[in-house]
C-alpha cells in the first residue's frame, strides 16, 4: 500500500469516529470538473436558505458551516487536480463546541459533486480510494466444500464458506456400489455447477477489476471443477495456470493459499512486498551493508540519503509518520506492509521498519 493511500485511511477513520448532532456537520466533495465560481454560488444559495430551517439549533450549525465553507473556497485560485473533499462541524460537549474544519485533497478524481448536513461524515467515495481496484480471487475447492475470497491489494477478506453435501464413498460391492457411485458422481456435477454460478453471479459484473483467479484446495478437484463447473470463459482465462494444493477448506485455508499466491501473481502489491522482504532479508544473512532496520539506524541512513526502499509495518505507520514524510524528499520508495502477510508479520518482528540501502 502507498503511503498516500494509508494516511487517507487513516484521515477516514478520524472523520468516521466523529459524532455531530442532527445537522451540526456538512460534506462537500468538489470533483475537478467543477467550476469553482459555480461551487460558491450554490454555498451562498444553500447559505441563504438556511434561513428557513426552523429548529434553532440545526439554523445555527448550518450557517456556521457553510459561512466557514465559503470563506475557504473564496481564498482558493483553482481546486486542486483531483478535486476537494471538505468536512466541516461541530461536536457539542458539555455547553462548549469542539470544531471540526478538515479539507482533504484526494489522490484519485472525486467522481461527482456531493453536498450533505447530518450527525456524520459522508467518507464513501474516499474510503473506495483507499481500496485497490484491482482484485485476486482465491477459490479453495473440495468435493462439496467451497470457500471464496478476494485479495484486494493486500488485504484478504472472506466472500463465500459453502458446504454441498455429497455422500460418502461406500465400502459396499457390486451392482449397489456402482448405482452408489453414481450417484455420488451425479453430486458432484451439481455441486461444480453450484459452484461455477456462484462465481459468475459474484464476478461478471466486476470482471474489468478482476486481475486473477488463483485456484486450489484438493487440486482433483480443482481441476475437475474447471472441466465440469461451466465457469464463464471469461473468467476461465483469468485463472493461474498453477493450481496450489491446501489441506484446509475455510478462512485459514486462505491465509496459505495467499502465500502461495504472492509468488506466483507478480503484478500484485502482495508479490512487490515479498520480494523487496526477501531481498532485504538477503542482504542481512550475507552480511551485506545495505539493510538497515530499526528506528535509529534507518533514521541515521536516511539522512545520508542512502535508503533506496523503505518498508514500514501499517500498525506503525503514525509511530513513524514523521519520517515517511521525510524519506519523500529523499527520492525514497515507500512500502507500507500488511498486517496480514507473512512477510508483514516478520517486519514486525524488526521494530516495524527496515530498509534496503544505496550502498
Amino acid at each position: 500500500m502507498s503511503a498516500a493511500r494509508q494516511r487517507l485511511r487513516r484521515k477516514i477513520e478520524e472523520l468516521k469516529s466523529l459524532q455531530g448532532r442532527h445537522s451540526s456537520f456538512t460534506t462537500l466533495y468538489i470533483p475537478p470538473s467543477k467550476n469553482l465560481i459555480d461551487v460558491i454560488s450554490f454555498v451562498k444559495s444553500e447559505l441563504a436558505g438556511a434561513d428557513n430551517i426552523k429548529s434553532k439549533a440545526n439554523r445555527k450549525n448550518v450557517q456556521d458551516n457553510l459561512t466557514a465553507m465559503l470563506s475557504e473556497l473564496t481564498m482558493i485560485t483553482e481546486l486542486p487536480e483531483n478535486g476537494l473533499a471538505i468536512f466541516y462541524g461541530v461536536i457539542e460537549e458539555g455547553g462548549s463546541g469542539e470544531v471540526i474544519r478538515e479539507l482533504v485533497i484526494p489522490p484519485s478524481p472525486i467522481s461527482q459533486f456531493v453536498y450533505q448536513c447530518g450527525r456524520e461524515f459522508v467518507t464513501d467515495e474516499l474510503e473506495d480510494m483507499t481500496k485497490p481496484k484491482s482484485l485476486v480471487v482465491i477459490v479453495l475447492i473440495e468435493g462439496g466444500k467451497i470457500t471464496i475470497g478476494y485479495l484486494r491489494g493486500k488485504h484478504l477478506e472472506l466472500i463465500r464458506d459453502e458446504d454441498f453435501y455429497i455422500i460418502g464413498k461406500t465400502r459396499a460391492g457390486g451392482q449397489s456400489a456402482r448405482r452408489y457411485e453414481r450417484i455420488r458422481d451425479e453430486k458432484m456435477a451439481e455441486f461444480f455447477k453450484f459452484s461455477g454460478r456462484m462465481l459468475n453471479d459474484l464476478l461478471l459484473d466486476n470482471i474489468e477489476n478482476v486481475d486473477a483467479i488463483v485456484l486450489g484446495g484438493n487440486t482433483i478437484r480443482a481441476q475437475e471443477f474447471l472441466e465440469k463447473g461451466g465457469l464463464d470463459y471469461r473468467l476461465r482465462d483469468k485463472v493461474a495456470e498453477t493450481l496450489i494444493p491446501v489441506s484446509i477448506i475455510d478462512e485459514t485455508g486462505l491465509y496459505q493459499a495467499v502465500k502461495e499466491a504472492s509468488r506466483i501473481l507478480k503484478e500484485t502489491e502482495i508479490y512487490a512486498e515479498r520480494q523487496a522482504w526477501d531481498q532485504f532479508m538477503e542482504d542481512l544473512m550475507k552480511g551485506n551493508s545495505t539493510a538497515a532496520y530499526g528506528i535509529d539506524e534507518v533514521t541515521e541512513a536516511l539522512r545520508q540519503g542512502r535508503v533506496d526502499v523503505l518498508m514500514v509495518s501499517e500498525d506503525e505507520f503514525e509511530k513513524y509518520g514523521s519520517l515517511i514524510e521525510e524519506s519523500e524528499e529523499y527520492g525514497t520508495e515507500i512500502l507500507i506492509f500488511s498486517s496480514q502477510t507473512e512477510s508483514g508479520a516478520q517486519l514486525k518482528n524488526f521494530g516495524g521498519i527496515a530498509a534496503r540501502l544505496r550502498w
